[in-house]
């Protein structure tokens, strides 16, 4: 009779480490499910962060927008030589609104547009 009962203490002990082994199981799919959230949070953290920066480095981006269509108003004021522009596009083989551009960076000094174009 003794090696029955060891055997019947066996089958038990072994139900009782399945038991906890299910057990184990479980709590590491739970402590995951919570760890994955957590994670998701973190994440959405971080894009509310970048996204609060972009729209922060809008506010920066619309001051630099208005200084460049500064810029652009003032360069539309120079006073542009056609005859320069004819050759630039010949001497370089840019399109006109290149030539154009680069004369008008250079205050309209056909000199300088050359110089600036060469260097490029």
């Amino acid at each position: 009779p003794c090696p029955r009962v060891e055997s019947m203490a066996d089958a038990e002990e072994r139900g009782a480490e399945e038991k906890r082994s299910a057990e184990g199981k479980k709590q590491t799919k739970d402590l995951d499910t919570v760890t994955d959230y957590h994670e998701a949070r973190e994440m959405d953290a971080s894009k509310a962060q970048e996204a609060m920066a972009a729209v922060m480095g809008d506010a920066d981006g619309s001051e630099d927008a208005a200084a460049d269509a500064a810029r652009e108003k003032e360069l539309a004021s120079v006073a542009v030589d056609a005859g320069d522009v004819a050759i630039i596009v010949k001497e370089f083989e840019v399109t006109k609104d290149e030539a154009d551009r680069a004369l008008r960076l250079s205050r309209g000094d056909l000199t300088q547009a050359l110089t600036a174009l060469v260097e490029q």
